[in-house]
């Protein structure tokens, strides 16, 4: 953002904020409205349903089963929040859609000229060939020979060196997630034995969805979680008739799964996870 943007024009938020700009407030709405809920639910399948974080084929069971969902939730907060009034200079209590509406009536449509080309297209033939040069301050280029390259590391390298006082911590690390199927034949046959097991309502044994398994024989719904690095715990409602079913449908995937890698010929390499005995529960016996 630095190297294309510039620096110190507020581009990129370093450290904590004491100004609580509208960036800010948003990213809190983000949590309220809907973040949390799905973190409190992704702990809880740890927690209660056997979901291994650092197993890359849970989490790839996780993006198949609940990426949809996700979105729909991001699509839905962001429908809402360009309905909500805006406050502040220049905004008169309009919605954020009111705004843009206000500009394109004033200002005209940006009309963009590769708005109709395939990515592919626009990106071999369309803007100069080859990788940008980055210039320090100043310096156009002309007079320079063709082959010079020492421009654009070494301002990597400067302002690398000038921001790194604010890096505070490590970069996080995101979770892999890959395939367990050799083949699409066989990925299918999992989400067609899946899609059946969901038809029968069968409930596997062992993955806290059956109503024996519940403390008190009651499905909690609360959880908590630590959003931040102080400690303090937020207690987030998980409402029964959203997140048990979800639940449900994340423990039979994942019976599943071990089934068909246990069935799977395994090839040399693969880490693949056991077959887990289940009974024929059904989720008619959830009251």
């Amino acid at each position: 953002m630095i190297m294309h943007r510039g620096p110190n024009r507020a581009s990129f938020m370093w450290g904590s904020s004491t100004h609580n700009t509208r960036i800010e407030r948003l990213w809190v709405e983000v949590g309220v409205q809907f973040a949390r809920r799905w973190r409190a639910f992704f702990t809880r399948l740890g927690d209660l349903h056997r979901l291994d974080r650092k197993n890359p084929h849970h989490i790839w069971l996780l993006h198949r089963l609940f990426l949809g969902d996700v979105n729909d939730d991001c699509r839905a907060f962001r429908a809402q929040w360009n309905a909500h009034p805006v406050s502040g200079r220049g905004a008169s209590d309009q919605s954020p859609a009111d705004l843009r509406f206000m500009g394109q009536l004033n200002n005209g449509v940006y009309a963009d000229p590769v708005d109709k080309l395939h990515p592919e297209t626009i990106e071999r033939y369309y803007g100069v060939e080859g990788p940008v040069r980055i210039r320090r301050p100043g310096h156009t280029g002309a007079g320079h020979p063709e082959d010079e390259d020492e421009s654009e590391e070494y301002l990597n390298n400067a302002v690398a060196e000038d921001l790194a006082h604010n890096i505070r911590h490590p970069p996080v690390k995101v979770a892999r997630h890959s395939n367990p199927f050799h083949s699409a034949e066989i990925e299918a046959g999992f989400f067609g034995a899946l899609a059946e097991i969901v038809r029968c309502g069968i409930l596997p044994n062992g993955y806290g969805v059956v109503q024996d398994e519940w403390e008190d024989a009651t499905y909690p719904v609360m959880e908590a979680i630590n959003p931040g690095t102080r400690g303090r715990e937020i207690i987030v409602e998980l409402p029964r008739d959203i997140w048990l079913p979800r639940a449900i449908l994340f423990a039979q995937g994942l019976d599943t799964m071990h089934r068909s890698l246990a069935f799977q010929p395994i090839r040399v390499g693969d880490n693949v996870a056991p077959g887990y005995e289940s009974s024929g529960s059904s989720q008619d016996d959830i009251d």
